[in-house]
């Protein structure tokens, strides 16, 4: 799982483009067992699977088009590669995003691409907006 995620990670330009690489949930979680790799600083971290659960759930919600991982970093050795921010592309107001992340005690929830839109990143279904999901 973590080979196939790098792969994907790298064959999107990292880490030589000026846009953080994206990810689907599952590329992400599934065989994830770092609680290192999201959500590091938080004191007391919620683990990988509710991490995993919470962000299913919200990307199951009918006005939700699609829930992302950002990659930032890629670590030579087995760790698993990092993510700071998750962004979630929705038609829904700030406060609801807020609310349906809350859990994961993000320290910053923001609307728009933190490094400019993705490549690989769909356009915005009518009404829908970026909020950037970031833990420090």
């Amino acid at each position: 799982m973590r080979e196939i995620l790098i792969k994907k990670i790298y064959e999107q330009g990292y880490p030589d483009e000026k846009t953080a690489p994206l990810v689907s949930l599952e590329e992400f979680f599934e065989g994830n067992k770092d609680e290192d790799s999201i959500g590091c600083n938080l004191m007391e971290h919620p683990g990988i699977n509710t991490f995993y659960k919470v962000l299913l759930q919200i990307r199951n919600k009918p006005n939700v088009q699609v829930v992302f991982v950002e990659i930032m970093e890629v670590e030579e050795d087995d760790y698993w590669p990092f993510s700071e921010r998750v962004y979630i592309l929705a038609s829904a107001s700030f406060d609801e995003i807020k609310n349906w992340v809350s859990i994961l005690e993000p320290s910053e929830v923001e609307e728009g691409y933190m490094f400019g839109k993705p490549p690989i990143a769909p356009d915005l279904q009518s009404n829908h907006k970026v909020f950037g999901v970031w833990w420090d």
